[in-house]
This record gives structure tokens, C-alpha cells and sequence, in this order.
């Protein structure tokens, strides 16, 4: 009989080891970089040709690989790491498995020299496939050189699966600055192809390294944050509550050195970080934790990128602490520039805008919220000049007010004071007939109130209405904004004072990508030097958001979706993340008044019942649902 289990050969286990080992190019960079560290180098040199399939040099000044080690490096299970499965508990260095290097050198062509700094030469290996070509004497510097070429050659359908140049050369440098974050005492150089992406000093100042990797500015903002208890240490960087993102991308944790993800780690940070920034917002953070190495365990992922605490409730409980803590005493509180809702720099060409009723969506949008005090405050001193000087509120209208079709109303309430009575006088003026053929169905509900501070009750004779006033309002921006870019496509405003912008590694990339869509949508983007960009111009639907805010969360919400969207599909974001922005928020309280007008302007988009996202903007509740729900019927 025929066994049915065959014992594979080294050439197809090595290249099945790969597939877990190698997902992609920076998979590569990852493997070869953490060996150089584990060398012991300072000076790390990474070259990079396209996506990273055409080349990938890492060269180091690291201890080097001896003569007679040479070949064994590149066999399967080989390591210079671990003896015994017991040293995974006292593992300071980043590699252990010995899978590495025979796992990309079985998809790929590698050239490997290496020499000892106590060597007079060096020696060369060459493998095609994992198969070793060549083993010869060369002379060359201390440390070890690896060059990968082809990656991907003889496994084809990886490579169909690869994404983009910008793609790829972005996750890569996006890597390599976390590795250079995690080892500031070491001199990360990036290269692609002939120009320096990067170059951190290597002095071991950590926020030098910040500094480089995500810009001056957003480094000099940062919170300090260092502290101990018993044998773990706690250091880094954090920010401050206003400085925020809409992802995970700039949460770097680093344990032992060791860059890592950990859904424990991010739990503790947002416990720490609770109540004093929004939700679904994060913060920017460098943290280094360390702590004795018997504590956790890193084999638990083929790429180590995982790893799993054994105190993993106290340890959650010091960092939530210990980060709330910093931020408490640094006496968080924004500065006025970074709280104002007007352009960080003012524009050419742009018209003054003034409230009117009869445009609820640009009034809502003006510094000066005539019909949304609430978000100002203003109210409190307007209501007590009135009251004082005894003039009633009147709304500044158009010349040819919009008239709909209901009949005066009473409140719930009357107080039977003189503003009440103006106010009812003031809505009941603005509600009489509306000159049409046919009366939308929404022209025909009388506002009642708020509930929870988020939906709007309003009436007509025949059901009861509840309205999301934010997704109300989403959709009357949303349609707003559109026409707009219908009407003047690509159209931009120039600011008079340019705005400039620090990107990060993977940020930069994304917006090379994307750079003819964003020029195709308005902005006026000019290279500065390194990766600082000038904001010339925006999207002259912008509304009054800085240039630096919208780029850089259009970049976060919308650029860094793994598949990568076509021009329509970015401009469609755009547009929904302005009228989100644009809209009215949950618990902002709106006036009768201001209830009323929110359902003239739903009335008039082309789809007044679903926002932009799909969700519905009202619900209705019939007579008959009425009665049935109280057994009349």
C-alpha cells in the first residue's frame, strides 16, 4: 500500500516557511534590519529599488558572521540566538527561529558578505532559490551586507498580489521608522533609489528620532512621560489631549525594544487618555515598556509582531494610570489657535459669508452661528440685552423670505412672559404660505422640541415625526457641497499664507499616490524639502477648516483604506467628511426656529430621508401606529 504521507524537501518547506515569513517586501526589510540590531550594529544602511521587488540592500557595521558560520546561516532552524526552548524565557534579541533568512532566500536571489571586525577578509554567498551558487573570499568593510533581487520570482502569484510602488515603498518606510523609534541609539539611513528618505542621528535621544520620522513640529508638542514600578519602566512620549487622529497609525509600542501590537496596550492608553479626548479619536504616542523578559511571550506570531503578557490586568491598570497622570499634570488645555474653527491662514478670493435664514447650511457654517448660539455660548449675554433694552429677537431674513404652507401654532408651554410671546410671533410670521403648486410633505410638520439633545419631534395632523438632526443636516451639506463641485470642478482658493505640513514615511507615500486626485480636487500642494509639503491652495468648498486639518484627515480616514480608491470614489469621502464636519452635532441644542428651518432645507435636497452614509435622516409614526400601540383600534 502507498503512503499517503510524504515528507516534504527542503526546497518546498522552505518556500511554505516563506509564505508565513515573507508576506510582502517589508516583510524582508523587517527580517533583515531586526538581525543587523541583533548584531549589535549603530550604523544601519537600507537601500530600496521600486516596490522593493527589484532590490533590497540592508548593510550594517554590525559583529559580522564568521567564515565558518556562513553557510549554516542560511539553513533552515539555524540560529546563533537559542540553545534550548527554555532561553525564550530570558530572550533579549529580536530574532530566535532561524526561519528568516533560508525563508527569503528560497524566494528570491541573495547575495550575503559578510566579515568580522577581527578578520583580514570577508566572505561572499550567493543563493538563487535558496539553492547556494557561490561561497568565496572577498575583501570588503566590518559588518554584513545582504542584497535580495527579485524578490518573488519563482512564486509568481505573490507577487501578482503586491500593491502599488507607493504602496509597498510606504509600508516599508513606515516600518523602518518605527524600528528607528524603537532604537535611537542606532543610525537608520533609507534610501530610495538614490535619495534619502531618512536619516535619524543616532544619538539616543528619542525624540530626535521623532522629530525625524514625524516632523518638528508634532515632535515639539509632545508630552514627556517616565515613570517605574517595581521592575517595569515606562518611557516615552505622548500627546496632548487636542493633538489627536482619526486611527491607530502613530500608537507605537515598543517592549524591549521590540516594536509590537497589542490590543491590551491600546486598551490601556484609551482607558488612560478617557474622557479628555473624543471618542473614536486616538492619541500620538511613543512608548518604550520595559520589563524582565520572562514576563512575556513573544512566540505566540510567525512575524513576532505579537506578543502576550503574563500580569496582563496590573500592567494595564500602571500604563492607564501613569499615562492619565502625565497628562493631568501637564495641565492639558489647547491653545486658542488650535480651538478656533476659522482658517488657519486667510484666503484670496474668498467672498465674506453672512448669515441668512433662508441658507441654513452657510449660516450654520460662519463664525458667528446667528441660529446656532448654542455653539458659541453667545446666547446668555444676547438674551439679557434684550431683555433689558425690551426688543424682541428678529431674525435677519432674506428680502424674498421662503413661505411654507402651515398654519400658525401654539406651543407646548406658554410661559406668557414678552420673549416668549415675540418668539412664538417671530415662528408663527415665518410659517405662513408657501407659493406652490404642491406642498412637500415635510413643509407640512410643526417642530415640537428635542429629545436626548439629538433628534428633532415634529407633527402634522396625520403622524408623528423624529428626525437625527446631524444626518439631517449631513444630507443637506452633502448636496450642498456636491453642486458646488458640479458647478466649478477642481476649483481651489488660494491662501494667502501658505500652510506647512510634516508628513510621516507611509503619509508621504500616500499622498505621492494620490497627489493628481488631491490637485484634480482643489489642493495646491508644493514640495518644500524632506518630507515637508506648502498647502497653497484647498478645495474651494472647503468651508472655514485649515488646509493642514482637512489634508490630514482626508489622508487618515480615507488614503489609508488598504484597497486604494479610484478618483470618484475619493472625491465622494471628501465630500462626506465636509458635510460631517459642516453639520449639526449630537446634544447641540437648536431652537424652534432653528428645528423649523433644518426641515425647509431637508426638503428641498433631492433625497431628503437617508444622510449620505445610508442611515435614515427621519422616522415617522402614524396615527394608526399610534393607536394600536395604546389598544384604541
Amino acid at each position: 500500500m502507498i503512503s499517503k504521507i510524504q515528507v516534504l524537501d527542503p526546497q518546498s518547506a522552505n518556500q511554505i516557511a516563506a509564505g508565513e515569513v515573507v508576506e510582502r517586501p517589508v516583510s524582508v526589510v523587517k527580517e533583515l534590519v531586526e538581525n543587523s540590531l541583533d548584531a549589535g550594529a549603530k550604523q544601519i544602511e537600507i537601500t530600496i529599488e521600486g516596490n522593493g521587488v527589484p532590490l533590497i540592500r540592508v548593510r550594517d557595521d554590525g559583529s559580522g558572521i564568521s567564515p565558518e558560520d556562513l553557510p549554516q546561516a542560511v539553513l533552515r532552524h539555524a540560529t546563533s540566538k537559542i540553545r534550548r526552548i527554555e532561553d525564550l524565557n530570558e530572550l533579549q534579541t529580536l530574532g530566535f527561529r532561524g526561519e528568516a533568512l533560508p525563508s527569503i532566500a528560497s524566494v528570491s536571489r541573495m547575495d550575503i558578505t559578510s566579515r568580522q571586525t577581527d578578520s583580514v577578509l570577508g566572505m561572499n554567498l550567493k543563493l538563487i532559490g535558496g539553492e547556494r551558487c557561490e561561497l568565496q573570499e572577498m575583501g570588503c568593510p566590518p559588518g554584513t551586507t545582504i542584497t535580495v533581487e527579485d524578490l518573488f520570482f519563482n512564486t509568481p502569484a505573490r507577487r501578482k498580489f503586491l500593491k502599488t510602488q507607493n504602496t509597498e515603498f510606504g509600508l516599508i518606510s513606515d516600518t523602518l521608522g518605527r524600528l528607528a523609534l524603537a532604537r535611537p541609539d542606532v543610525s537608520f539611513t533609507l534610501k530610495h533609489p538614490k535619495q534619502v528618505v531618512f536619516q535619524t542621528p543616532g544619538r539616543g535621544k528619542l525624540l530626535e528620532s521623532i522629530g525625524v520620522i514625524y516632523g518638528q513640529k508634532l515632535a515639539r508638542q509632545l508630552i514627556p512621560l517616565s515613570c517605574s514600578y517595581k521592575e517595569w519602566t515606562l518611557e516615552g512620549y505622548i500627546s496632548p489631549p487636542d493633538l489627536v487622529r482619526s486611527t491607530r497609525q502613530e500608537e507605537i509600542f515598543i517592549v524591549n525594544g521590540r516594536i509590537i501590537r497589542s490590543k491590551l496596550l491600546s486598551r490601556a492608553i484609551s482607558e488612560g487618555y478617557h474622557t479628555l479626548i473624543p471618542n473614536r479619536l486616538f492619541p500620538i504616542i511613543v512608548i518604550q515598556l520595559t520589563l524582565p523578559p520572562h514576563e512575556y511571550d513573544v512566540n505566540v506570531h510567525p512575524t513576532k509582531m505579537e506578543i502576550r503578557f503574563q500580569n496582563e490586568k496590573a500592567l494595564a491598570q500602571f500604563i492607564s494610570e501613569q499615562v492619565r497622570k502625565t497628562l493631568l499634570d501637564s495641565r492639558p488645555v489647547a491653545p486658542f489657535e488650535r480651538l478656533s474653527t476659522k482658517p488657519a491662514s486667510p484666503s484670496l478670493g474668498t467672498q465674506q459669508v453672512t448669515s441668512n435664514f433662508s441658507d441654513f447650511s452657510t449660516a450654520r457654517s460662519t463664525q458667528s452661528k446667528l441660529f446656532f448660539p448654542s455653539l458659541t455660548r453667545p446666547e446668555l449675554l444676547q438674551t439679557q440685552t434684550q431683555l433689558d433694552h425690551k426688543e424682541p429677537f428678529t431674525p435677519k431674513v432674506q428680502e424674498e423670505p421662503h413661505i411654507f404652507k402651515t398654519q400658525p401654532y401654539e406651543t407646548r408651554e406658554s410661559f406668557g412672559t414678552q420673549e416668549s410671546n415675540e418668539t412664538q410671533r417671530n415662528l408663527n410670521n415665518c410659517m405662513t404660505t408657501l407659493i406652490t403648486d404642491q406642498v412637500h410633505p415635510l413643509l407640512t410638520l410643526r417642530p415640537l422640541g428635542q429629545i436626548l439633545g439629538t433628534y428633532i419631534l415634529a407633527s402634522n395632523d396625520e403622524s408623528l415625526v423624529i428626525m437625527d438632526q446631524h444626518a439631517a443636516h449631513e444630507r443637506i451639506n452633502y448636496e450642498r457641497i456636491l453642486k458646488e463641485h458640479q458647478h466649478n470642478p477642481g476649483a481651489s482658493q488660494t491662501l494667502l499664507i501658505p500652510t506647512s505640513i510634516d508628513f510621516s514615511p507611509i503619509e508621504e507615500q500616500a499622498l505621492l499616490e494620490n497627489l493628481p486626485h488631491l490637485t484634480n480636487m482643489g489642493f495646491i500642494l508644493e514640495h518644500f524639502g524632506g518630507r515637508t509639503y506648502l498647502i497653497r491652495g484647498v478645495p474651494a468648498y472647503s468651508g472655514p477648516y485649515s488646509g493642514e486639518e482637512l489634508l490630514r484627515q482626508f489622508l487618515e480616514e480615507v488614503v489609508f483604506k488598504q484597497n486604494q480608491p479610484a478618483f470618484d470614489e475619493l472625491l465622494r469621502e471628501w465630500i462626506y467628511m465636509l458635510a460631517c464636519k459642516e453639520s449639526i452635532k449630537a446634544k447641540e441644542k437648536l431652537s424652534l426656529l432653528e428645528m423649523q428651518e433644518l426641515l425647509v432645507q431637508l426638503s428641498k435636497t433631492e433625497n431628503p430621508y437617508t444622510c449620505p452614509h445610508g442611515r435614515p435622516t427621519i422616522i415617522k409614526l402614524t396615527r394608526s401606529d399610534l393607536e394600536k400601540r395604546f389598544y384604541r383600534i
